[in-house]
């Protein structure tokens, strides 16, 4: 299989060689030393780094490459693939990624392991929503999502924004070979180019695999549709399945507005509620999700260029519901798919969730955390360093029923600075994390990265 993905890669730098395709990448050595009494890397060294750093970590390394063929009419088809080297899990070299995405005016349909784009500059705790972040590899799977607004007519304010996918989670967790259904839908309100409002609903579902413990969960045409459709099982799920819904579903509610504030200026307010069941859909959990504020300038070239603050909640789980479970438990999933909301032993959703080996579960998420993140560039008329400054202060508790005693604080910094363009891109790296549970941790790095 590996001889196939390396075949796979240089056979595509190959066909992009041709003049009639478009061709780009590049190549990437990063080197790590961390101190410290665990011997790990700090938290934002290695989280939200694309599944290709991990806390142990000392050089990884890889190479991406893809080609764009634009045609006549305006689509456009797009290769791309990428592998990767890191000694942090098994010495061993991963695929990065490998797709194939075709675009029209207004609908992407992607096939395989794509990396998904980075937001607001690169500063959030945890990018697109607080269930679909940065911290893992991409899974490999099938994707349409719409690529722009559509607005129902060309006069019209209102308009939407949707997407569908599938994915597989692989064999290394409980459930072996389960898959993932995500999908989501916006509404959007543009009343002019200056402001705009997108209000919507993200949709995910873990389904069929293997348990040891009640064996091959359903995974069949009308299986799928129960579990799009969030409707009970059939004789052949488990019976809490058969009460509820088939398969282990989360989700969210999300809200952003955007307002420019000037030619170079916007604002954006950010809201994520997240929900596992009726009583988080009713809005029982309140006030749990994500708010965030975003201050973007256009002039990247200023020595503050952007400012993102977040603000994570997750300590109510609709406890005073009058649900019969005592809490939400998110992420966690104790009734068939026991490896939770991760991929790869790695959380899909914000990184402050934490997810421990050996129990093979989501142990805290139950916490509140103040996120920041600052980017800039000190610049003059001869050079330019683009930096960028994350810090986070999070109250963990464990989770309801197995409480951290005693509850842990962590304080996580990562200062990042852009300091050599030319033939390399050359780029710093300082990490620190304190805790009340454990000694402090110091991490330094650095990333060269030549484009081609």
């Amino acid at each position: 299989m590996k001889k196939l993905l390396f075949l796979s890669f240089f056979c595509l730098i190959s066909i992009s060689s041709q003049a009639q395709w478009d061709f780009s990448g590049s190549v990437n050595l990063n080197g790590y030393i961390h101190d410290g009494e665990l011997q790990r890397l700090p938290f934002w060294m290695y989280h939200n780094q694309r599944g290709r750093i991990s806390e142990e970590t000392n050089i990884s390394g890889w190479i991406s490459a893809k080609t764009i063929k634009e045609f006549r009419n305006g689509n456009s088809l797009e290769i791309g693939a990428g592998i990767l080297y890191q000694d942090g899990i098994s010495d061993e070299i991963f695929l990065d990624e490998i797709y194939a995405a075709y675009n029209n005016d207004w609908l992407e349909a992607v096939i395989g392991r794509k990396q998904e784009e980075e937001l607001y500059k690169g500063l959030s705790a945890t990018n697109e929503s607080i269930l679909w972040s940065l911290n893992a590899r991409p899974m490999p799977g099938i994707s349409l999502a719409t690529n722009r607004t559509i607005f129902f007519s060309s006069q019209s304010a209102f308009g939407f924004e949707a997407y569908w996918s599938d994915y597989l989670l692989g064999e290394d967790r409980f459930v072996s070979n389960a898959r993932l259904h995500h999908k989501g839908f916006k509404l959007v309100y543009r009343p002019n180019p200056d402001f705009e409002v997108e209000a919507g609903i993200r949709h995910f579902a873990q389904w069929a695999g293997d348990s040891p413990e009640s064996g091959q969960q359903p995974d069949g045409l009308a299986d799928y549709i129960k579990v799009i459709t969030g409707r009970e099982g059939g004789e052949n799920a488990v019976v809490g399945d058969q009460i509820n819904v088939l398969g282990n579903h989360l989700g969210t509610y999300e809200l952003e507005i955007r307002k420019r504030l000037s030619p170079e200026m916007q604002l954006n307010f950010i809201y994520n509620h997240m929900f596992e069941d009726g009583t988080g859909s009713r809005f029982a959990n309140f006030p749990d999700g994500r708010y965030g504020v975003f201050l973007d300038f256009d002039d990247n070239r200023r020595l503050v260029n952007g400012i993102l603050y977040e603000f994570y909640y997750t300590r109510n789980q609709s406890i005073n519901s009058s649900a019969p479970h005592k809490s939400d438990q998110y992420l966690n999933n104790y009734v068939t798919y026991h490896s939770g909301f991760t991929y790869e032993r790695r959380i899909l959703g914000l990184p402050f969730f934490t997810y421990d080996e050996e129990l093979d579960q989501v142990v805290n998420n139950k916490f509140s955390a103040h996120h920041l993140g600052i980017s800039g560039n000190i610049s003059n008329y001869f050079v330019s360093y683009p930096w960028k400054l994350l810090m986070s202060f999070s109250h963990n508790e464990g989770r309801y029923g197995r409480f951290y005693a005693p509850n842990r604080d962590v304080f996580s910094g990562l200062f990042d600075i852009n300091l050599l363009q030319s033939f390399v891109q050359l780029n710093v790296q300082l990490g620190l994390e304190l805790s009340n549970v454990a000694e402090p941790l110091y991490g330094f790095g650095i990333n060269l990265r030549k484009e081609f």
